[in-house]
């Protein structure tokens, strides 16, 4: 087995992991609140922090599928050379934004961690979750790039 079917794998199992995890604290929440009048202490925290990684870890696999949100009202009335040419451009500029994201995110995480963040009741320091957004940011960016490479060689 490849590593693209296993890194794969293991983003939508972190992903799939998160997203229930948070409809499970969800729920209980919910439930807590509403029938016991005593929520879970710091749910919107962790769910905040959980939602973050989960749509991080989805995003090269996005990029890998080419499933980003685009709007093709004109592009596809458009010749075949100059649709592929627009496709290439918009393939560059999503791996472009995504680096930039990662190196943003990672500054941000370097300036939690000197000043030692962290939620207020949870107290989940803020430094490793911007630095696993910004890892997370730089692997789409470089499934981007990897896209882009793989077009240059077809015929």
């Amino acid at each position: 087995m490849s590593f693209q079917p296993i890194g794969r794998w293991l983003l939508m199992a972190a992903a799939g992991i998160l997203l229930v995890a948070m409809m499970m604290l969800t729920v209980v929440d919910v439930i807590g609140r509403y029938i016991f009048a005593a929520p879970v202490a710091g749910a919107f925290e962790a769910t905040e922090v959980m939602l973050a990684l989960a749509i991080f870890a989805g995003l090269p696999i996005v990029t890998a599928r080419g499933e980003h949100v685009s709007v093709r009202l004109l592009v596809d009335r458009l010749p075949r050379r100059l649709q592929l040419a627009l496709d290439v451009f918009s393939d560059l500029l999503v791996a472009v934004l995504l680096a930039g994201a990662a190196w943003l995110l990672y500054q941000r995480g370097a300036s939690l961690a000197r000043f030692g963040d962290s939620t207020v009741l949870l107290h989940i320091p803020l430094a490793p979750v911007a630095f696993a957004l910004a890892g997370l940011a730089a692997v789409a960016a470089l499934v981007g790039l990897w896209k882009l490479g793989r077009m240059a060689v077809r015929p």
